[in-house]
């Protein structure tokens, strides 16, 4: 029977905590001191190095996994223009990609054979960028802004160069506050989550030209909770506005799950054969605040709270409702959740 490692971080204690992840339960291997806030992180599984988005001051953390213990050792640092909201590796891992929300910039790094990144091609610049995410051919870039409401979309040149395509970005709902995006394992839809408006964009893409169009938008929060629309600047804790986090496909890619913060909910949204979305068929109460989650090999949820040091494995049923399996503690600020074959 096949093992994995989880590897969750844990923001404000600058550290990622690692499973073991078999017969349905979690096991503790190590906790490993970063060093830094922030922790975004992104795992090249072929050589087992963690690359790792860290602030004050801004920069990337490489370290080694040790996959019997489950230890990082830290390798080196490169410092970066903006702090890291999210990082994407290209599938060879010789290129990682870096979406910094404050400081509006999009960086790319080349990796050594000794595993560090090097800075390659210019660095892009628009306001709040939230995420990245890089196909599976390793030819296109996608970058999520959530304050202008729109993905941009580049080739990626071998050498790290963002080439804009034509047009170089398609626009999202006004005022929806796009923020992760994911392609499917065809890679002929896109979807984005809004932290804002509390729904699942539907993109369509061309695999040959990298382009995306916009397909459609559908709720992906409880509608009896009471949570308003959001905006950028709000307090979405004090005027109980809806707070959209992440969002992971199935293993099939038939059911797409998005997490909201306030109310501590994840939805499952039916996705049909053609990509587009369903009406929302389930929303699970999780652990509190959950701004990460990752889908199990066994299918089940491991969701981070940002708020309570644990997380929490959840069973899926036919209906895609959540239910507790168990719960593990962890660091204090889990923002971030990543699963490896061990």
């Amino acid at each position: 029977m096949s093992t994995h490692l989880v590897l969750v971080a844990n923001s404000r204690d600058g550290s990622i905590s690692t499973f073991e992840y078999a017969g349905g339960d979690l096991t503790p291997l190590a906790t490993s001191d970063v060093g830094q806030a922030g922790l975004p992180f992104a795992v090249d599984a072929d050589r087992g190095l963690v690359h790792a988005g860290v602030k004050d001051p801004n920069g990337v953390v490489t370290l080694k996994l040790d996959r019997a213990s489950g230890r990082l050792e830290r390798l080196g640092r490169i410092d970066a223009e903006g702090a890291p909201t999210y990082l994407a590796l290209s599938p060879d891992g010789r290129l990682l990609l870096s979406a910094s929300y404050h400081q509006g910039v999009g960086e790319v790094w080349q990796i050594g054979d000794d595993g560090l990144p090097t800075p390659a091609g210019e660095p892009i610049h628009r306001p709040n960028l939230h995420s990245v995410a890089v196909s599976a051919d390793g030819q296109f870039a996608y970058f999520v802004t959530l304050r202008d409401d729109a993905v941009l979309q580049y080739r990626l040149a071998p050498t790290g160069e963002l080439i804009p395509l034509d047009p170089p970005q398609v626009d999202a709902p006004a005022g929806s506050g796009p923020r992760h995006i994911i392609l499917d394992a065809d890679e002929t839809s896109v979807y984005v989550n809004t932290e804002y408006s509390g729904e699942a964009l539907h993109f369509r893409r061309d695999p040959d030209s990298g382009l995306l169009w916009f397909a459609g938008a559908t709720p992906c929060v409880p509608a009896d909770r009471g949570l308003g629309h959001s905006r950028f600047g709000a307090d979405p804790r004090e005027e109980h506005l809806i707070w959209g986090a992440d969002l992971h496909l199935d293993a099939a890619g038939r059911v797409l799950f998005c997490s909201e913060r306030n109310e501590g909910t994840i939805s499952a949204l039916p996705v049909a054969e053609d990509g587009s979305l369903g009406t929302a068929v389930a929303h699970s109460a999780v652990v509190p605040q959950p701004r990460s989650f990752a889908v199990l090999p066994d299918g089940a949820l491991l969701v981070a709270s940002e708020i309570t040091p644990e997380v929490g494995v959840y069973d899926v049923d036919a209906n895609g409702t959540l239910g507790l399996r168990v719960t593990h503690p962890v660091g204090e600020g889990a923002n971030w959740v990543e699963i490896l074959t061990r």
